[in-house]
């Protein structure tokens, strides 16, 4: 009865294929009518089930995996588009902000941005905190006393990304050199004083009286 014709067979091997069917539709056919059909079957079952059904799941697997590769390219391309839009926004408020034209913000300029509402609320969305005119502007200033474009965009753009391992980990690794040539300074004074003899330092003690 299942396979007495050719869409009874076809079936007969769709639930093969598809249910593990072995026990009900193959066993059947190596007991009763030949124990040869297990080589039909096994080639069968190799073939298909483990060989074609695999090859499916791979390609929908690659499929996916482009998919979402794509979607990363989009991402990077949106923070890409986003980081510019950014830049050019700052850019615009830097100009707005140099009154005298010179290319340059001296920190009266500075004081004079920050008391607009609409510049303080905008900073504040950015994480960039507008209440310290001074402590803003030494920041954004490399010391001679005015911030140029660069230094103000860059500036903001630092101040409003998160801190990462890579901006601090330079930070940690002078910390270190401080300290370690703070150390190298200190045992050299305890040197010199060490082999400094009583009565050189008193004598130093009443030159310097």
């Amino acid at each position: 009865d299942r396979y007495g014709s050719g869409n009874k067979a076809l079936y007969t091997f769709l639930e093969i294929t598809f249910s593990g069917g072995w026990p009900n539709n193959v066993s059947k056919v190596v007991k009763e009518v030949s124990p040869f059909y297990v080589i039909f079957f096994a080639i069968y079952v190799t073939c298909v089930v483990f060989g074609l059904v695999r090859i499916i799941s791979a390609l929908f697997l690659s499929e996916t995996m482009q998919q979402v590769n794509r979607d990363s390219e989009i991402m990077v391309m949106k923070n890409a588009e986003k980081g510019k839009r950014m830049k050019n926004e700052i850019s615009a408020l830097f100009d707005a902000a140099d009154t005298s034209g010179d290319g340059l913000l001296s920190f009266q300029e500075m004081d004079d941005m920050l008391s607009h509402q609409k510049v303080r609320a905008w900073l504040a969305e950015l994480g960039v905190n507008p209440e310290d005119t001074q402590m803003l502007f030494d920041l954004l200033d490399d010391g001679d006393g005015e911030v140029d474009r660069d230094e103000f965009v860059t500036g903001l753009l630092k101040l409003k990304s998160e801190a990462r391992a890579q901006d601090l980990l330079p930070v940690a690794t002078n910390c270190q050199r401080i300290l370690a040539h703070c150390k190298t300074l200190r045992d050299t004074v305890d040197t010199i004083a060490a082999s400094m003899s009583p009565a050189a330092s008193q004598q130093l003690t009443v030159s310097t009286a």
